[in-house]
């Protein structure tokens, strides 16, 4: 697909958004029914770390391989290690001669196959058994969750489906949908002779298949009986059956709320009786192969295996403002959301992964704080990005400027250098100093002012801060995210040059970006010598609080945590400190804040390149912040203060103000009050 195609797909999505308004309550339903039985899994943090380890310690194990394929056989099972998706394909095929029905219970790799297509193109009819999976095949659309895959269609939606498929009324009652459907499903399995299923681990230990379902389907898929064919990959692999229980009990819970999924079948082998005689007879209640195939396709190559440590729990999802927005427009066939595009990413499948929405993610990291393994989907993006070096390659056009414009103008508004230090017109500051104020790209160039309130602000502690004016070079923080490693790494070593010249010690910035961005390299910290603060960490610690005076008239404010700020540096108090001093009380607190804070939209080049996009995820932070009746976001961040501000469109509800400027007016307030 094409830039253009893609960024068209983005539209429509961004423009058709109200459809996933079901997936939305979904996805709320999921979390409330986690808080209800937090208590049943009060152990969730040390599971979380035990299965971490165990990824850590499995995927890519050469030899925990070989042991449960070799466990696997001993048991019966017949098992196909295929090097390729085409190979799978093909494989399943030649099983499949000779029958025109298989029934198939749910599986997302068989979905990264597109399984049910390729068998039907060569005439083979596939029934989704599990009711999510049959309705969005009936639907002819994707899935939007993982375990909940037609969660996005409401139940009036549903009723139309079934009207039109069984040819009389159905009505909207959940009963009568899932009755008639039942009745359809149960009839097809009643005729296949081959089922076929994924799995959610394998125990290398006791060669064990262990597949998790509600339904109860996948153990009828399971149970036909000529062939049971299991489709999975080598990362389900894990050490025994205890671990293997870790995942489904971590499964259950994050996809669902549930604390234990209904049914849990653990699969050994064939079926088989030994009743007469004492002599072993395959297939008594059961199929009387089983076939286990694992899919590589670029797995066991990948350097890094990190994508692979997923157990498809949908977590990330429901807290990505991307996916919030978009559905699974982001994200691959069977692998929804950033992590669908990491996956294919780390396989070398550039290509696909920007067909999936390389370049759609913000680079919040809200889906790492969710994670149960903890896998680190911005980073891995960040790194997929740099493949793709140019807009004939895939990358954005948008973003490709904003490349250029910070090689030649040192910014990435293509704004002339000498721009740059204009804010500073008038203040008398130096171009030296023990404490330098690092304006930044975005602060110094569209929002001046708060560069010049930042002055103030850390003259108010009693510092005299010097800045470097023109020589001042972008941090690097954008191009990073977008994928220029080479040119970001080489901004921040001519930053931290200035620094050493400027004889700096300690540097304040008022971009959250700029101060994650120069404290990212750790090694020219520690080189230079330089401590790099956010401005309200500098403050909270040297700011005289009985310098600010209450600032009136802003109603109800809320605090939105900057992405690089708060999952960034983990600076979530300091700013809320500050603003509280300044409104004369504690600020409210959104649905979402602190580490799982929502996104604003603007970062990691989204905002350049999916403009409606950005805007779509600001509308839906600032209806968080009215839902608590708050009149005003109170931020730390330019790029959120514009990007909520724009998303308004020029007739905004909620007033977005920079913490720099709450403060401003917190010490001019503190002034009148001092001189009545």
């Amino acid at each position: 697909m094409t830039e253009s195609g893609i960024s068209a797909r983005v539209q429509r999505a961004v423009d058709e958004r109200s459809k996933l308004d079901g997936m939305r309550r979904s996805f709320k339903t999921i979390l409330d029914r986690q808080k209800e039985n937090s208590g049943r899994v009060p152990d969730l943090q040390a599971r979380k770390d035990r299965l971490r380890r165990t990824k850590e310690a499995s995927v890519g194990n050469d030899d925990l391989l070989s042991k449960a394929i070799a466990v696997l056989r001993e048991n019966g099972f017949r098992v196909v290690l295929v090097k390729s998706a085409e190979s799978a394909v093909k494989l399943v095929k030649e099983e499949l001669k000779g029958y025109r029905l298989v029934v198939k219970s749910k599986s997302n790799v068989t979905k990264e196959l597109h399984l049910a297509e390729r068998l039907s193109e060569a005439g083979i009819e596939v029934i989704e058994t599990d009711l999510g999976d049959r309705i969005v095949q009936l639907a002819g659309c994707q899935a939007s969750h993982p375990t909940g895959p037609a969660c996005h269609l409401t139940r009036g939606e549903i009723s139309a489906l079934f009207t039109d498929h069984f040819r009389k009324r159905v009505s909207e009652d959940p009963g009568e949908l899932t009755k008639v459907m039942r009745e359809e499903i149960a009839r097809y399995i009643s005729e296949a002779k081959v089922g076929v299923t994924g799995a959610n681990a394998i125990a290398a230990n006791e060669g064990a298949v262990v597949i998790v379902h509600n339904e109860g389907n996948a153990a009828k898929c399971a149970m036909l009986p000529d062939k049971h064919i299991v489709i999975t990959t080598p990362e389900k692999l894990v050490p025994d059956l205890d671990e293997a229980v870790n995942v489904t009990k971590l499964q259950t819970y994050l996809s669902t709320g549930k604390v234990i999924s209904s049914y849990i079948n653990i699969v050994t082998g064939p079926s088989y009786t030994a009743d007469i005689e004492k002599k072993v007879f395959k297939g008594m209640h059961g199929p009387k192969e089983v076939i286990v195939i694992l899919v590589d396709d670029g797995r066991l190559e990948a350097v890094d295996k990190e994508p692979q440590y997923c157990i498809g729990c949908g977590m990330c999802l429901i807290h990505c403002p991307v996916y919030d927005i978009v559905g699974p427009v982001f994200g691959s066939s069977g692998h929804m959301g950033g992590i669908g595009v990491y996956l294919d990413g780390s396989r070398g499948k550039v290509g696909e992964a920007l067909e999936d929405g390389l370049f759609m993610c913000t680079a919040c990291g809200a889906c790492t704080e969710v994670c149960p393994s903890k896998i680190d989907t911005k980073k891995g993006l960040v790194s997929i990005r740099e493949h793709v070096e140019s807009p004939e390659k895939g990358r954005p056009s948008e973003l490709s400027s904003i490349m250029s414009s910070v090689k030649n103008y040192d910014n990435p508004w293509q704004v002339p250098r000498k721009q740059k230090g204009k804010w500073a017109e008038g203040l008398g500051l130096k171009v030296a100093g023990e404490v330098l104020y690092f304006a930044g790209c975005s602060t110094s160039l569209l929002f001046p002012e708060t560069a010049a309130k930042a002055v103030r602000l850390i003259r108010a502690t009693g510092a005299e801060p010097g800045y470097l004016g023109q020589k001042e070079s972008c941090c690097g923080s954008t191009v990073r995210k977008i994928g220029e490693k080479a040119l970001a790494r080489k901004k921040a070593e001519e930053c931290f040059d200035e620094f050493k010249k400027a004889g700096a010690s300690v540097v304040v910035t008022s971009c959250p970006g700029c101060s994650s961005e120069l404290n990212h390299y750790a090694d020219l910290v520690s080189a230079s010598g330089v401590k790099v603060q956010h401005i309200s960490m500098f403050l909270d610690e040297r700011l005289d609080k009985s310098l600010l005076g209450k600032v009136e008239g802003l109603g109800a404010a809320a605090f939105h945590d900057p992405c690089d700020l708060g999952r960034g540096q983990a600076v979530y108090d300091e700013p809320r400190r500050l603003a509280a001093r300044a409104l004369g009380g504690p600020l409210l607190e959104m649905e979402r804040s602190r580490e799982n804070s929502a996104c604003c939209g603007s970062g990691g080049g989204v905002k350049s390149a999916y403009g409606s996009l950005a805007g779509a995820i600001g509308e839906a932070r600032v209806s968080m912040a009215k839902a608590i009746g708050a009149s005003t976001i109170v931020t730390s961040c330019p790029w959120c203060v514009q990007n909520l501000t724009e998303c308004q469109k020029g007739a905004p509800t909620v007033g977005v103000l920079d913490l720099v400027n709450l403060l401003d007016r917190s010490i001019a307030a503190g002034g009148r009050a001092h001189r009545r």
